[in-house]
């Protein structure tokens, strides 16, 4: 009785709490629930049966114990895909009680789900303290299970294998059944899970390969019922079997199958990282992981990490570890990054947690470029997270970065004003979670009509030139992305402006077509490299008024609405500041008559805001 006690003492301190898991769950449609929970039971029974089916017909299939679906007559096959070194390559140890951000995030208070392919060592050192709870009737120990959960939570009594959020708690399973399980996971309020299991690409007919099928159905389907829940999943490591016509034919491109294609979900390649040596190769990608593109031409694999020498717990003995490598390494950075993350944001924003949208959001914003060109490629998506800057962000949301969980209606336009002084880049991103797409047909090859339902459209405009989204060309998988036009095919729509000048700039987010439910929600996230965005421009911009403009020898300047200016700078067209005002200026006019002709702005700047405003000196 007492053991059972400080078990249940232990869980209690590290999980989340009730009332946050309630509020989630508060946010997920009582009906959608309803109507997905009869889907998946009808869809589970089906493939039980059939699966019985094709194994009395075909008795002596190999690995029939990974046989988990038939999908157009094709048995479709599921297979598995230091830690400190997988944190270092990701920059979230910044987040940790000794990190650079000081924020002391360790993961304590989150609860982590995890399919896989076996039953973990629950009995490890480095899961002591009941920080673990076996929620199926998995039997066989798995090294790549306990592998693989020891990136994300393992406590560090090997202190290089201690894992991303090595505080968190975790609920285990077996992948046979994952859909119905998930579902009940999904639906208790849960966060985030990780995936690092998918299909067996030898036999399967080149039109899976890229397709939506019923597995991206599931997937898209499941995050879009529970807008807080977030799944990551491993990309695959087929890129090196040269028996694949996608290998020798594609150069390994088009080689993402299931659910690995779906809208919502987060798809992870592997990289070499930071390795044991001292070498950085972060950048470098593997020798084995898959490439895209989806049918339809959107990014994925979505982000890359440390997937090669990865060296965590594996289920000989409570004390074993060892090197493995594979996309099934890299997927559990992004899943334990992700959970220091919503904690991260749950510690300032008490009781609350982001949506998923706006994790894939901020990941993919703040990504560190990665492969040949600027922009997104179909190897490393849109690269590797840097964990420092996405907590920044959440930092510094409404000050100097934008954060923002919005709703769209039909027919609307929605546009926000900030204003940079100094030269520098500028991030936007929209993300959201879109509803189920169409299924590609039976043995349909590389269609590329667009998978998604609703079609929001992102811009950031400033002085008539409009900057447009990032976008690749499926065609032509090993070009450049261009950012040229609209992006019609991704739910996740990012801007840069890379050396942008000071100056004000609008973001649009508008939509094509008509918004199926008549509206969508969506996730805005924006932060500058350099001194960042002057946030909320908008709300008091039209309460300062300069004149005359252009100006000879005097500008002056109104304020209204008792806005206290802490400062007012003046920067020429290169960006360099030539006047500042001292603290708390109160004279309403700036001698400018030494400056030469030409183009200016002059920034106005209270305690968290600032309004930039273009004139002319004559």
């Amino acid at each position: 009785m007492k053991y059972i006690l400080l078990c249940l003492v232990s869980f209690s301190v590290f999980s989340q709490t009730q009332k946050e898991r309630d509020f989630i769950i508060s946010k997920s449609n009582p009906q959608e629930v309803a109507r997905l929970t009869r889907i998946i039971d009808s869809t589970s029974l089906k493939n039980r049966q059939d699966v019985e089916a094709y194994l009395l017909k075909y008795p002596n299939t190999p690995n029939k114990q990974n046989l988990q679906r038939i999908i157009d007559g094709v048995p479709i096959f599921y297979k598995e895909d230091n830690n400190v070194l997988c944190v270092q390559t990701l920059r979230a140890n910044a987040m940790y009680p000794s990190g650079s951000l000081g924020l002391s995030v360790t993961g304590q208070g989150m609860t982590i789900g995890m399919w896989d392919g076996g039953k973990v060592r629950d009995t490890h050192v480095e899961f002591t303290g009941g920080r673990i709870t076996l929620s199926d009737a998995a039997s066989t120990l798995s090294t790549h299970s306990t592998h693989v959960l020891g990136t994300m939570i393992a406590g560090g009594a090997s202190a290089p294998r201690r894992g991303f959020a090595y505080q968190a708690v975790a609920k285990t399973y077996d992948y046979g059944n994952d859909t119905a399980e998930i579902n009940s996971f999904a639906s208790q309020g849960y966060l985030v899970s990780n995936h690092s299991y998918g299909n067996i690409a030898a036999n399967l007919p080149q039109s899976t390969f890229g397709a939506y099928n019923s597995q991206s159905v599931d997937a898209d389907n499941l995050m879009y019922t529970y807008p807080y829940y977030q799944m990551v999943k491993s990309a695959g490591n087929d890129r090196s079997d040269t028996t694949l016509d996608q290998v020798n034919g594609k150069g390994g491109y088009d080689l993402l199958t299931g659910a690995a294609n779906a809208k919502n979900i987060i798809t992870v390649a592997a990289v070499e990282g930071l390795m044991a040596n001292g070498d950085d190769n972060s950048f470098v990608m593997s020798t084995f992981s898959n490439f895209g593109p989806p049918d339809d031409g959107r990014v994925k694999p979505d982000l890359a990490a440390k997937g090669v020498a990865v060296s965590s717990c594996i289920s000989i003995s409570d004390n074993a570890y060892s090197e493995l490598q594979g996309t099934s390494m890299a997927s559990p950075c992004i899943t334990g990054l992700i959970t220091l993350l919503q904690k991260h944001y749950n510690n300032l924003n008490v009781g609350t947690f982001m949506r998923s949208a706006t994790v894939r959001g901020l990941l993919f914003v703040s990504a560190r470029e990665a492969g040949d060109f600027d922009g997104p490629d179909y190897r490393f998506g849109w690269g590797l997270p840097d964990g420092t800057a996405a907590a920044q962000i959440i930092t510094n949301k409404n000050t100097t970065s934008i954060m923002e969980e919005n709703t769209l209606n039909n027919t609307q336009t929605y546009t926000k004003t900030i204003a940079i002084n100094s030269t520098q880049d500028i991030n936007v991103a929209i993300a959201w979670t879109d509803r189920i797409g169409v299924v590609n047909a039976s043995g349909d090859i590389d269609n590329r009509s667009p998978r998604l339902i609703n079609n929001l459209d992102l811009k950031v405009i400033k002085d008539g030139t409009t900057y447009y989204p990032w976008k690749l060309d499926p065609d032509l998988p090993e070009d450049p992305a261009t950012n040229n036009s609209d992006n019609d095919v991704d739910n996740i729509e990012r801007v840069n402006i890379r050396n942008a000048q000071p100056g004000v700039y609008t973001i649009q987010v508008t939509h094509k077509g008509t918004l199926v439910g008549g509206s969508q929600d969506y996730s805005l996230i924006a932060y500058g490299g350099g001194t960042g965005l002057g946030v909320n421009s908008a709300d008091y911009s039209n309460n300062i008024f300069i004149y005359p403009n252009p100006a000879k020898g005097i500008l002056n300047f109104d304020i209204k609405n008792d806005i206290a200016i802490t400062a007012v700078t003046i920067n020429d067209i290169s960006g360099k500041e030539i006047y500042q005002s001292g603290k708390n200026p109160i004279n309403n006019s700036i001698d400018v008559s030494n400056l030469s002709s030409g183009v200016y702005f002059v920034t106005f700047k209270s305690d968290n805001n600032s309004v930039t405003k273009k004139f002319i000196k004559e």
